[in-house]
């Protein structure tokens, strides 16, 4: 098989079985042996039953699920039951037009990309019928999302990825947005060319009622946050190594204070010894979470992982070191040569000082081991794991 459509739906009877017939058609069209797998969540309607009816003429297949289970679980249940080697999904009422299917999937053709996303916010996109404050929804959405991908409709629900991507993957399907959790998560190239939008007018549904409900909104900011945590984008580690750096400072100023105060140290060699503790304790954080992407850089389990544990503890200290004498360079050059007052020019110091911090440690002490994956035929498929 080579495409698989995958089509959740909750009371589609209206638009389902008409949907299917286009589908087909237009992979027909294109000369793509497909399929359709149909995730209904115990739609009252009978869209199951509608859609099922047409497998003995049609490549279609119906996944029955109990009681609404959310779209982003539906989504992981057709990735666990598609057969094609590049899957495609969709919504059922339209807003996605089965026209475009043929140019996602030729976007993935060759040793091109590995995500081709149905694109609202790239040119010759866009949407109709959409009032003011919808399109303010969309917009503050996508913008939440922007730090961890470049993409420009990361929110969109009209995508087509090859099932490597996922497989092995763990998807969080409480999100309504799965493409969000895939763009962060999945088994994607690096670099530029491994996403591509294609350009579609997004238009309301046929027939039928929406779905999305205030809760689905409410629960995405939450989403984004966790994704925060994992993400590999530039933007979302530059945010976790600021706060685990801020923390390096509180525990500064508390060694700082203690050594002075308590044990009666000289302030110079108390700053000293608490640079070190600070040090310690960024690298630790930096190491654990800022930098931890599944690529190595979590606790060490054996001999040769104390080793890296070592030598980027090295590495690490050595850029501390650097940042601290560009904290204090800019801090001079702005205070003694820009008669700027100190405090202005502390603050400068620091932030210069952590981006290149940040630089050093992501491309050098941390950096990342490019992921790839062949492309040859498909691999033998393994499951994706949702949570």
């Amino acid at each position: 098989m080579e495409v698989s459509v995958v089509i959740p739906t909750y009371n589609e009877a209206d638009n389902i079985q008409d949907l299917i017939d286009e589908v087909m058609a237009s992979l027909a069209g294109a000369g793509m042996d497909g399929e359709v797998v149909v995730v209904d969540d115990g739609s009252p309607d009978g869209t199951a039953d509608l859609a099922e009816a047409l497998a003995p003429n049609l490549p279609v297949r119906v996944v029955r699920r109990q009681g609404k289970m959310g779209l982003g679980s539906a989504v992981v249940a057709g990735f666990g039951a598609a057969q094609g080697r590049v899957v495609v999904v969709m919504d059922a009422d339209f807003s996605h037009p089965p026209s475009l299917l043929p140019g996602l999937v030729r976007a993935l053709e060759g040793d091109r990309a590995d995500v081709a996303i149905g694109s609202r916010h790239v040119a010759g996109g866009g949407t109709e019928g959409w009032g003011r404050g919808r399109r303010l929804v969309s917009w503050g959405a996508t913008l939440l999302a922007r730090p961890l991908t470049p993409v420009k409709d990361p929110m969109s629900g009209f995508f087509a990825l090859r099932r490597e991507v996922v497989e092995g993957v763990i998807l969080n399907t409480r999100g309504y947005k799965i493409l969000l959790e895939i763009l962060v998560k999945g088994n994607i190239r690096p670099g530029p060319g491994s996403v591509v939008e294609v350009p579609f007018v997004f238009k309301d549904r046929r027939a039928g009622s929406s779905k999305l409900g205030a809760g689905e909104f409410s629960s995405y900011a939450g989403h984004v946050l966790r994704l925060m945590s994992v993400s590999r984008a530039p933007a979302a580690q530059f945010l976790r190594f600021a706060t685990i750096g801020a923390i390096g400072v509180l525990v500064n100023l508390a060694v700082l204070f203690g050594l002075v105060e308590w044990a009666g140290l000289w302030y110079v060699e108390a700053a000293m010894a608490a640079f070190m503790v600070a040090v310690t304790v960024n690298y630790a954080g930096n190491r654990l979470w800022t930098f931890r992407d599944g690529r190595g850089h979590g606790v060490p389990r054996t001999a040769e992982g104390l080793k890296d544990v070592s030598v980027r503890y090295c590495q690490f200290f050595a850029i501390s070191v650097m940042g601290l004498f560009i904290n204090l360079a800019v801090l001079y050059m702005f205070v003694e040569m820009g008669e700027m007052w100190y405090f202005s020019g502390q603050m400068l110091g620091i932030l210069v000082a952590t981006v290149v911090n940040f630089s050093g440690n992501r491309y050098w002490t941390f950096r990342a081991r490019a992921l790839s994956h062949g492309r040859g035929p498909a691999p033998t498929p393994a499951p994706v794991v949702s949570t």
